[in-house]
């Protein structure tokens, strides 16, 4: 199965992945841990500064694209699923996917800052 894998000890991770487990998406939306992520083949420096997909293939897609394909297992089944999918869909596609990382690097780089968010929250400092 598919997997969404968040960051746990972040309180806005946590409220976007309590929402995200709200709607329609079919694939697993998980805390991720250092055997989660050695066993899916994640790589564990990028998933702290990006949130990783892996899907039922064993890809890893992260950041906005791996939100873009969370969404985009919604059944389309219902309304809200149809909506859930279809921002997927724009989300994971030009031109939106052209700005996407750029935002989602934004988010990430403030998210200690958001709504939910702690000293927990900040990003490690990156390496030069």
């Amino acid at each position: 199965m598919s997997a969404l894998l968040y960051d746990p000890d972040c309180g806005f991770c946590t409220r976007a992945a309590e929402l995200l487990m709200r709607w329609p998406v079919s694939c697993e939306v998980a805390p991720m841990d250092p055997e989660r992520l050695a066993a899916a083949g994640v790589d564990a420096e990028r998933a702290d500064r990006e949130i990783p997909f892996v899907d039922d293939a064993g890809g890893v897609r992260y950041g906005s694209a791996a939100i873009a394909a969370a969404l985009r297992t919604a059944g389309r089944s219902t309304p809200l699923g149809q909506l859930v999918w279809a921002a997927g869909a724009v989300l994971g596609n030009p031109p939106v996917a052209w700005v996407a990382p750029h935002v989602y690097r934004l988010v990430a780089e403030h998210r200690h800052e958001l709504p939910g968010g702690t000293a927990a929250c900040a990003m490690p400092p990156r390496a030069v």
